[in-house]
């Protein structure tokens, strides 16, 4: 599983996958369960640019996106570890999981003013250079910014 994580393209079912017996974004009443939200967006709060972008959709979203923060708790809930989740945006729905621009276009897909940048960015060739300047410039330049202030934290505890 650990070297498919870097690819957008990856696909694969998370049923079983824990210690969940239902997906994370169904809740229970006294009715049964039902689902709070479609799509699930796993990602770096620790990031000031993820967390600005996520803070716009999450404002736009009508509740159909739940927008989860990485933890250690989180990551192992997805079947990553916390730096394998931080390295690109993650989305799950229907324990499908989608990873970097795929994983975007899910959430643009859902959110108004986004989709038809979804289907643009959607359509194969597109998808394929903005795959490519995602996970080779783009989510590196954003995980590298997040260790180098991960070790500025971890230099000022001391």
């Amino acid at each position: 599983m650990q070297g498919n994580v870097g690819h957008s393209i990856h696909r694969r079912n998370m049923t079983g996958i824990g210690s969940l017996s239902m997906p994370s974004y169904l809740c229970s009443n006294n009715n049964g369960a039902y689902p709070l939200a479609k799509l699930e967006v796993l990602y770096n709060d620790d990031c000031p640019i993820c967390r600005r972008e996520i803070k716009h959709y999450a404002g736009l979203s009508d509740g159909s996106v739940a927008f989860v923060k990485i933890t250690e708790q989180s990551a192992a809930d997805w079947g990553l570890t916390e730096e394998q989740a931080a390295k690109q945006i993650h989305a799950r729905s229907d324990g499908n999981v989608t990873v970097g621009v795929d994983a975007f276009v899910s959430v643009w897909k859902q959110l108004p003013y986004y989709r038809l940048l979804a289907l643009v960015i959607g359509w194969r060739p597109i998808r394929y250079i903005t795959d490519a300047v995602y996970r080779k410039v783009l989510a590196p330049l954003l995980f590298a910014m997040h260790k180098r202030r991960q070790r500025r934290q971890a230099g000022s505890i001391r």
